[in-house]
């Protein structure tokens, strides 16, 4: 074996395991070589259990109330940096929160869901905090993709609206397309 690659003790669990799939082919022809257990009792312990005792304390809260909080924390430092354009918490939190008023004034809320089809951008960050806020989930919708592949995905979703900006100009079919780069947020407080 070549051994810059291999230690004798992988080498040595290999050669076990070829044998014991040797051993299981030997007994049964007919047997399908992915159905072969090659793992001992200890090895499937370990695989099955011990790799995956990945249970953990998870507190209570859901990212929006970490985002709140963090906003209540640190109200002045920044937010977001996105090709010169920043936004403190606090901005940020209040164009957040003017948006998110919007999308429930349209009908999104709880078990409601949101296409989000914007590029990289501050407005991407808004729209998604604002679906989140608002109550809804947000489907990403990739506004290069092929307008069927984006159709499958919104008709996969059934979204209330899908949010977009007015430089994509994206086409949703029957679903309304809001802009959050140009939508009139002015009359929805930012609290």
């Amino acid at each position: 074996y070549a051994t810059d690659l291999f230690d004798e003790s992988t080498i040595r669990v290999l050669s076990e395991r070829f044998l014991s799939l040797l051993g299981a082919v030997a007994v049964d022809s007919s047997v399908v070589v992915g159905d072969v257990d090659l793992l001992d009792s200890s090895e499937r312990l370990l695989v099955l259990e011990g790799w995956n005792d990945t249970a953990r304390a998870i507190a209570d809260v859901s990212l929006v109330d970490l985002f709140d909080a963090q906003v209540a924390a640190t109200p002045g430092a920044v937010a977001l940096s996105f090709e010169g354009q920043s936004l403190s918490y606090a901005e940020f939190d209040a164009r957040v929160n003017r948006f998110a008023r919007y999308l429930v004034s349209v009908g999104v809320g709880p078990e409601s869901l949101v296409g989000v089809a914007v590029r990289r951008s501050v407005d991407l960050l808004v729209a998604v905090y604002g679906v989140l806020k608002a109550g809804g989930g947000y489907v990403p919708v990739d506004p290069d993709q092929p307008a069927e592949r984006n159709g499958f995905v919104l008709a996969a979703a059934s979204p209330v609206c899908v949010v977009s900006t007015s430089d994509v100009g994206f086409d949703a079919g029957v679903v309304p397309v809001v802009e959050v780069d140009v939508v009139d947020v002015s009359g929805f407080s930012d609290a």
